[in-house]
């Protein structure tokens, strides 16, 4: 354990207070350590382990879906999905907070992204709530914590390259994290709703009559059937996740002709997007499996094992004690590296040692990192929302603690209730 201290984790850690990128410092890190150690580990593991890591037949979903999600952006159909959300769930206290984690429940099911959740509701949702006397901070909060359910409804690329890593069901994830995303939403929900009852938040929206409700219907169908049709599709066998990803690329162009809204202009940034997304997310994923091999190879699982026996051998506690170190390290660190690092680190302790399912446990930890992002004072997403808002940051880290708990408390179902994404899975014969 002194070895990796000294040649892998210092360099890595001394990398990020110098302001490299989480790629640069994996990969340097990892370099130093097979170079300088003087393990038994061959300086060409970089070379090979990176490539490996990413020649993957399932890891081609990746920029389809991400395509997929940049084409339908630029589309502009957020609007058709928003006026559905409101037709839906306008009617409750605190209206557009509800529309507004309901359109994000709608956007994961097309785009599986945090950051295109981010900015496309988030864009329309935050100015609508604040001209309606929402508070800045609060407008701001709901939107960052309900984008984060655009990586738990499937599809989602971090579901994919989880799935490719860890060797876990990629059509399994998606399925399994279906009553996830769900229930955080009506988690956001609730505290929404208790927060506008106490402070008198929002007006209540009741449609004019039964042809605005089918007009909002019929102008978001098109939409809202994508992922019925991809999560069907791999629920019967239709397609493998890859196959869905090329059917989702073909129906969002099909989409655009249909608008009008598809040009070689849009197709051509789209690309270049999809081409700048996905080679990033690669070269985290390449870098992060080498340092994460190196961990492996030096036995640190074992020794994490051992670790928390010696705290507790009470598998409650031990659960406990990891999902707060996945909060904690979310926080500091890009969500995507976090996976690929503590997955096959963690998957062994979770699965071998405190008896999860693999599907449970992939989107425990997807989950729990991702929940990162919302942890003041350092969560992402809170920096990206505060400008929309045109608020603080320290307004918007105050605000989202409330959203922040209730995901936290479906964290803790998931971890210890195994129906919460077993269940899905078990009905379409995923699993026994």
């Amino acid at each position: 354990m002194e070895i990796v201290s000294l040649y892998l984790l210092l360099p890595f850690f001394v990398l990020l207070a110098i302001n490299a990128s989480v790629a640069v410092a994996l990969g340097l890190s990892s370099a130093i350590f097979l170079l300088f150690s003087g393990t038994r580990l061959p300086p060409l593991l970089i070379v090979t382990e990176m490539y490996d890591s990413i020649a993957k037949f399932a890891l081609l979903a990746l920029p389809m879906f991400v395509l997929t999600g940049e084409l339908l952006n630029r589309f502009e159909l957020t609007e058709r999905l928003i006026a559905l959300a409101r037709i839906m769930v306008g009617w409750m206290r605190g209206g557009l907070a509800h529309v507004n984690v309901t359109a994000s429940m709608l956007f994961a099911g097309i785009s599986g992204s945090i950051f295109g959740d981010l900015a496309s509701v988030g864009s329309i949702m935050i100015p609508s709530m604040i001209r309606e006397r929402y508070p800045a901070g609060f407008s701001a909060a709901v939107t960052a914590a309900s984008a984060l359910i655009g990586a738990i409804i499937p599809p989602s690329t971090v579901m994919i390259i989880i799935g490719a890593h860890l060797g876990i069901s990629i059509g399994g994830l998606f399925a399994a994290g279906i009553v996830p995303g769900l229930l955080i939403g009506v988690a956001l929900m609730a505290v929404a709703f208790v927060a506008s009852l106490r402070h008198g938040y929002g007006e209540i929206y009741l449609p004019s009559g039964a042809g605005e409700i089918l007009e909002a219907v019929l102008r978001a169908a098109p939409v809202v059937t994508i992922p019925l049709f991809l999560i069907g599709g791999i629920v019967l066998g239709v397609f493998t996740p890859t196959e869905a990803g090329a059917a989702a690329v073909l129906y969002s162009l099909f989409l655009g002709l249909l608008y009008r809204k598809l040009s070689p202009r849009v197709l051509g940034t789209a690309l270049a997007e999809t081409v700048r997304i996905s080679a990033s997310a690669l070269f985290i994923v390449s870098t992060a499996f080498v340092f994460s091999r190196i961990l492996t190879f030096q036995r640190v699982p074992q020794e994490l094992l051992n670790l928390l026996l010696t705290i507790s051998e009470n598998p409650v506690i031990a659960i406990l004690i990891l999902t707060g170190l996945l909060l904690v390290v979310g926080a500091f660190m890009d969500a995507l590296a976090n996976m690929i690092i503590l997955g096959p680190l963690l998957m062994p302790v979770m699965v071998d040692g405190l008896g999860l399912h693999p599907l449970q446990f992939g989107i425990w930890l997807m989950v729990g990192l991702l929940l990162g992002l919302l942890t003041p004072p350092l969560g992402l997403c809170l920096f990206m929302v505060a400008p929309l808002a045109n608020t603080s940051l320290m307004t918007v880290a105050r605000a989202v603690l409330p959203f922040l708990a209730a995901e936290i408390v479906v964290l803790l179902g998931i971890a210890f209730w195994p129906g919460l994404t077993l269940f899905v899975p078990r009905v379409a014969g995923l699993i026994q």
